[in-house]
């Protein structure tokens, strides 16, 4: 990074003015700072513009005078592919809700905030070129001229907290929409962030892949593994020397596996499914194959009917051998005011419960981890409940 900087200031680590100055020369363009301020409510709850093409010392001026001890960068992808917006807030402290002082520029500078990314090749370029707001920077690389199958925008949101690398589509950005289409959110701080971009560069961890079988599941399982072990895959990964039975079970017509986010190293996978909710898996993006196995046991992507009760009993034990291997203890939680099982059950005393509660429902599972498995929610007249296993 050089030179001091970084997207959050506190006071007496170093100058307020050279701070500004390091985010004035990445970020933003010439014509200086405006402050928004004079914050009242409730007529005026986000306050009035009260100076304006402030450089970086005037900047500062105002800031100290107004005895804020730390600020951080606050930057959105904004409407427009080309005008991400750039803040400068107090790093809040307290009640959430409008920053009582906050200085805003358009955006410039060396760094591009936000940029089409159609390839691997654009995505390393764009990543790289962030290094300068970063205490390390992004290893360089050069990855694949050939273009992704959706072409991609990306951005950076910077918050007090953290950072975010948002992939969306293309389309959805030059259509200006206040919610773009999503494809991968990579969620990370400030000091890990040039490592963690290892885990977007290649092409599986940004595409969405159609699977109709246990095989073609495992095939798209392995290229992520690949991707995201410095040593390629493991020897007898469970992803890879399906048998032809093996790698025939089924796991849902028009089924289309993704990964939607990876936060702090933990990626989520989504299996959208036609007809049916969807199916995500979670855990650390390095040990794929610990929490993402179950996924080539049918059993997961199967369903079951409430309303029938030795077969749904059936399959939540053939469920709970998929995920631990064993018998799981199960928990009803949520709803308001609604009756859920006193403490613990089995599969057997679960399956009891379904089928007095919800006779005409199919049940799914939802979200699969290394330790814990959710069926996917059962909405009630009152909200929703949650039923969760951990191993026995």
């Amino acid at each position: 990074m050089g030179g001091g900087g970084g997207l959050v200031w506190r006071d007496g680590e170093q100058p307020l003015d050279a701070w500004i100055e390091w985010v004035r020369s990445r970020l933003v363009g010439d014509g200086g700072f405006r402050v928004i301020g004079d914050v009242q409510w409730p007529n005026q709850p986000y306050g009035r513009q009260l100076h304006s093409g402030l450089d970086a010392a005037g900047l500062a001026h105002v800031f100290r005078d107004a005895g804020v001890a730390a600020l951080y960068v606050s930057t959105t992808r904004g409407i427009e592919l080309s005008s991400p917006t750039v803040e400068i807030m107090p790093v809040p402290v307290g009640s959430p809700g409008p920053p009582l002082l906050r200085a805003q520029a358009e955006p410039g500078g060396s760094v591009r905030l936000g940029a089409p990314v159609r390839s691997c090749a654009e995505l390393d370029a764009w990543l790289t070129q962030l290094s300068p707001l970063l205490p390390q920077p992004v290893p360089a690389r050069h990855g694949s001229d050939a273009p992704f199958a959706r072409p991609l925008a990306g951005g950076l949101l910077s918050r007090p907290d953290g950072i975010r690398v948002c992939l969306d589509t293309l389309e959805s950005r030059l259509r200006r929409l206040g919610n773009p289409t999503s494809v991968v959110t990579l969620v990370s701080t400030a000091e890990h962030l040039a490592g963690d971009t290892a885990l977007l560069r290649d092409p599986r961890v940004v595409e969405e892949t159609a699977v109709g079988n246990v095989h073609e599941l495992a095939v798209v399982l392995a290229a992520l593994e690949r991707a995201w072990s410095p040593g390629g895959v493991p020897e007898g990964s469970p992803f890879t020397g399906l048998g032809i039975w093996a790698g025939s079970g089924v796991v849902g017509s028009g089924s289309r596996v993704r990964v939607m986010r990876i936060e702090y190293g933990s990626a989520r996978l989504s299996i959208a499914r036609r007809r049916l909710p969807e199916l995500q898996a979670e855990g650390p993006a390095g040990e794929l194959a610990h929490w993402a196995r179950p996924l080539l046991d049918p059993a997961v992507h199967a369903t079951a009917y409430a309303g029938r009760q030795r077969a749904l009993v059936k399959w939540l034990e053939r469920l709970e051998r998929a995920v631990f291997g064993s018998p799981a203890r199960w928990s009803v939680s949520g709803g308001r005011g609604e009756e859920v099982p006193p403490g613990e059950l089995d599969a057997s005393g679960l399956g009891r419960w379904l089928h007095s509660r919800f006779p005409r429902r199919r049940v799914s599972a939802g979200l699969v981890t290394g330790d814990m498995l959710q069926l996917n929610d059962l909405l009630t007249g009152t909200g929703r409940q949650t039923v969760t296993a951990h191993r026995a």
